[in-house]
């Protein structure tokens, strides 16, 4: 989930600093290991097949080395980075906290802006009016200021997640990461035009794949999964409106219209059609989907597993689930600002 006014309240850069100080001890000291490994590391005694294996062994190791290496450093560059974005988020929340309290408003830890000023009275009407937009104005040039703030907390957050190599954590791995300025895009939108860009990339990511346009419900925050496909003439795809703030939404969009292409292949791959007709499958073939795995799927979905009612991991690791989480990932990682842009145009 983004982080919050309140917890942005509570970030120091200094630690950001210190970890990027000790990522780049560790990666000096990892660089010298390598080196004196590839170096050093075979006997200059050793001949013939002895010596050729132990160069194998030897140079399969300083690749492993210099892959931990890079991600070391990419993690340090992006350290660096989040530090000086959070020194300046530091800079912006005692300047808008600073003019809050000055001007008798409270910011929560929401970013909602409340009035705390003691009433007063007004011998016109016309007074009263303007004293009450001359408020509001204030309040709401605090929320932009709230807003810009959390814009620049996204992109340092996400500036962080997307500098992690692969193989360690997860949900990175599986789901992938928005690019910081995605993040940062994405957290300047309303919900309404959040709504917009991604009911037009329903729409896009449809016609691609060859479905119909599918109904699209809004569930309420409270409703527990992060999105749905029910399939069907046309298809439902439901979506939990308490994760518009998040890009991660996006991963699932793309991760249950797969769903639809899913059920779309396993039907048209099991279509009957006369040897002079087209076979509505090859565009699926086109594509890179195989008969082989149509088949896997309609075996999954005939008896899909279902979580909370299995454990999460048998959940995961079915094979729509893997295929679907593909191309949600790949769909969030190849994202960008300048597409999330397009798709708001599109859909006026």
């Amino acid at each position: 989930m983004p982080v919050g006014y309140g917890d942005v309240r509570s970030w120091r850069a200094a630690p950001l600093g210190q970890a990027g100080d000790g990522v780049r001890a560790d990666a000096r000291a990892l660089e010298e290991s390598r080196d004196q490994v590839e170096a050093q590391a075979i006997p200059d005694s050793w001949t013939g097949l002895a010596r050729s294996f132990a160069e194998f062994r030897r140079d399969a190791l300083v690749r492993r080395m210099t892959t931990h290496l890079e991600g070391k450093r990419q993690v340090q560059r992006a350290l660096y980075e989040a530090e000086t974005l959070v020194t300046e988020i530091e800079r912006l929340v005692t300047d808008v906290e600073g003019q809050a309290k000055a001007g008798q408003f409270e910011i929560g830890t929401d970013g909602s802006v409340t009035d705390v000023s003691e009433p007063r009275t007004f011998d016109t009407r016309w007074e009263a009016e303007e004293y009450s937009t001359g408020r509001r104005n204030q309040a709401q040039a605090l929320a932009d200021d709230v807003t810009a703030i959390l814009v620049r907390a996204a992109a340092a957050d996400a500036t962080i997640a997307d500098s992690i190599p692969s193989g360690h954590v997860r949900d990175v791995d599986e789901y992938g990461v928005a690019d910081p300025d995605v993040a940062a895009r994405w957290a300047q939108l309303t919900d309404a035009e959040r709504r917009a860009v991604i009911e037009q990339m329903i729409e896009e990511l449809s016609e691609e794949s060859g479905l119909e346009m599918p109904d699209i419900e809004w569930k309420d925050p409270s409703w527990g999964p992060n999105g749905q496909w029910s399939d069907g003439e046309p298809g439902t795809l439901r979506l939990n409106e308490g994760l518009l703030d998040d890009p991660r939404l996006l991963h699932s969009v793309a991760h249950e219209v797969r769903h639809g292409r899913q059920h779309e292949a396993i039907r048209d791959e099991n279509d009957w059609q006369l040897p002079w007709e087209s076979d509505p499958f090859d565009e699926h073939r086109d594509d890179g989907i195989t008969a082989e795995q149509t088949n896997e799927w309609e075996d999954n979905f005939d008896d899909y597993q279902s979580y909370p009612e299995v454990p999460y991991d048998d959940y995961f690791n079915q094979p729509v689930e893997a295929d679907a989480r593909d191309a949600g990932r790949e769909y969030l990682d190849g994202l960008t600002e300048a597409e999330i842009d397009r798709l708001l145009e599109e859909s006026r």
